[in-house]
């Protein structure tokens, strides 16, 4: 009997049995491309593709066969950065260490990475009058120039504090270099190379992002300005025929040829043509014409496919791009009623969903026409709802039906919150018993606050309860038959973490869509990672990452004492038992007694925790995702 009792014991206190079951999110995220002749006549299209945990990576297509090579860059998790420069040679700019890297045409290798000490983003390049690269960068809003001899970056200091970006540099003919400020307090101020101080920008060019040199002139937009005194002065250059505002295409322009676009036209122009050449007209639906070639073909990318235009072309032909990537961690995950679990990468605008029985994965194409991310999906129906940055869309898809997101009908967007001032989905989105998608967001760019959206994903319909414990980005979110439970963060899209407050909490009623109670928890930035759960009615959630328990009854506020610190969405069945991740450590929450205990610990940190309906727990560790069975 003895003996029996103790083997019960062992099996009750047995170690949980953990399992690697794959590295299923494979998308990728290119954010800047070149069309590029290698010193033996090689043609290549170039693309940087973003990856976290493997490192980002050059795209080398030879879209003449449709192959493809990657070659892995020793710094960089990413780059919106890439520009060719003499010596047969690409500059990269990376994020999110900040570095300028050189790569060798002639050896197809990387031969440098040069520090730009202090800074996470190098958003783009320009070549100066002096034979140097400059970019500029985020958080300190910095102009850096690389020396192409010696590989040496100089700090040419950040003149226009507060703004944390210098988003955008742009040569101009005389070899200064404009720069595009921003988002605190929009300023442009151009930069003398030869004299290494800033200036004010004359008035004509505030307002401007970026501009290209074409023949001693600059453009910008529509404004042709002469290359000496930035004048306005009349195009040089017969314009497009066709009726509508034209922009000259700063990616594509060269000193030598002039690129305009004018609606989905592109058109080209050299010097002592008779008028520009249309070389075609295509509704790209969110994808990018990043290069050109002598022969007239335009260059570009859309998701995870790259295209080729002919001149004369009326249509685009997508086309995988020939690589196959690198696992990227996932930023969020969601197990639906099949055993399937779903999640996406950050930035990339792409699902992926893993069977857990057969361990099967698909990776979707891009699921809007927006770039960014998705941050959260729900169930409704068998049909998954995703939110995504940083069109503010809400977009319906069945896993069942076929693919078809080009026309818009599988996936497709049901409803779009950006163009009313919200783009990042900070909070997710619940899918609530009275068959509505709740989701909370942060405001646009440049704006503090944020928004409860409510959307009837049958009909689209959407509700804004906007700003409703004030203008705070809502970061927690959860939602009962009677009341909506939010949680609100100090930060913001562009913006340092707002000063003068404190994150709250509140409750608003369905019904009135009005605040009927509030809390500011003093001294915090973040109320965060909501779960109601049904049979205790309690809700847990983190006030910077200490865990709380709230009493929808009586309203009261519990600290949970001792409790690991949170660093996930917090998760669970329903059955007064929650779960979240701590470091590498998956923790569990008895949600009556306000009691925690140490589950398991996983070999790395723990991004993301999900539940099955037989408890068995699910995790992702960077690219790697667990099952924990107990």
């Amino acid at each position: 009997m003895m003996l029996v009792c103790l083997l019960l014991v062992a099996a009750v206190h047995a170690a949980p049995q953990v399992e690697l079951i794959g590295q299923p999110c494979r998308a990728k995220n290119v954010l800047a491309a070149r069309y590029v002749i290698a010193p033996d006549g090689k043609e290549w299209f170039v693309l940087t593709n973003m990856n976290e945990t493997a490192g980002m990576e050059l795209i080398f297509i030879d879209f003449r066969s449709n192959t493809g090579r990657a070659i892995r860059a020793p710094a960089g998790a990413g780059s919106w950065a890439l520009l060719q420069v003499p010596g047969n040679r690409l500059i990269v700019g990376t994020f999110y260490d900040g570095v300028f890297m050189v790569f060798d045409l002639q050896r197809m290798e990387f031969v440098k990475v040069a520090d730009f000490p202090g800074e996470s983003y190098i958003w783009n390049l320009a070549l100066g009058g002096d034979g140097r690269v400059y970019g500029g960068t985020y958080p300190g809003g910095k102009l850096g120039a690389l020396d192409l001899a010696t590989y040496t970056v100089e700090d040419c200091g950040a003149p226009a504090s507060p703004n944390m970006y210098l988003r955008y540099v742009s040569a101009l003919p005389d070899g200064r270099i404009l720069c595009n400020f921003g988002m605190e307090k929009p300023v442009n101020l151009l930069y003398d190379p030869r004299t290494k101080k800033f200036e004010q920008a004359p008035p004509v060019l505030q307002g401007v992002s970026r501009g290209v040199s074409w023949n001693g002139y600059f453009l910008a937009g529509s404004q042709v300005l002469d290359g000496k005194m930035l004048q306005p002065v009349e195009p040089p250059f017969p314009l497009p025929p066709g009726e509508g505002g034209w922009a000259v295409d700063v990616n594509l322009t060269t000193d030598e040829v002039l690129y305009l676009r004018q609606g989905n036209a592109v058109y080209r122009y050299m010097k002592g043509d008779e008028k520009p050449q249309l070389l075609a007209s295509v509704d790209l639906r969110g994808g990018g014409i990043y290069a050109a070639t002598a022969r007239g073909e335009l260059l570009g990318v859309r998701g995870q496919d790259y295209f080729v235009i002919q001149p004369g072309d009326t249509q685009v032909a997508l086309k995988p791009i020939p690589v196959d990537s690198a696992p990227r961690p996932t930023l969020f995950l969601r197990l639906d009623s099949k055993g399937r679990l779903w999640g996406g990468p950050p930035f990339g605008q792409t699902l992926f969903w893993m069977d857990t029985r057969t361990q099967q994965t698909v990776n979707t194409g891009t699921i809007c026409n927006a770039g960014g991310e998705v941050y959260d999906v729900a169930f409704v129906n068998d049909k998954v709802y995703a939110v995504a940055y940083a069109g503010g869309d809400i977009v319906q898809y069945d896993p069942e039906s076929p693919w078809d997101q080009w026309n818009n009908v599988n996936p497709r967007v049901i409803a779009s919150v950006g163009e009313k001032g919200y783009i990042r989905p900070t909070a997710g989105v619940v899918a609530a018993t009275d068959g509505r998608l709740y989701s909370g967001w942060m405001a646009k760019y440049g704006v503090y606050g944020g928004a409860v959206v409510i959307t009837d994903p049958a009909t689209g319909q959407t509700q804004l309860i906007e700003n409703p414990l004030g203008e705070q980005a809502v970061e927690g979110l959860a939602v009962d038959e009677r009341f909506i439970y939010v949680g609100t963060s100090l930060g913001a899209n562009g913006l340092p973490n707002k000063t003068g407050e404190s994150a709250r909490f509140g409750v608003i009623d369905k019904a009135t869509k009005k605040v009927v109670f509030q809390r500011e928890f003093e001294g915090a930035s973040g109320v965060r990672t909501f779960w109601l759960d049904t049979r205790t009615k309690r809700l847990a959630f983190s006030v910077d990452g200490k865990l709380y328990l709230f009493d929808t009854a009586t309203r009261q506020f519990t600290p949970v004492p001792n409790a690991p610190k949170v660093g996930s969405r917090v998760i669970g069945l329903g059955d007064g038992r929650a779960y979240y991740s701590s470091g590498k450590t998956i923790v569990q929450l008895d949600m009556k007694a306000g009691a925690t205990e140490d589950v398991v610990e996983l070999p790395a940190g723990v991004s993301n925790v999900a539940v099955g309906r037989d408890g068995t727990l699910y995790a992702s560790c960077g690219a790697d995702i667990y099952r924990i069975r107990r």
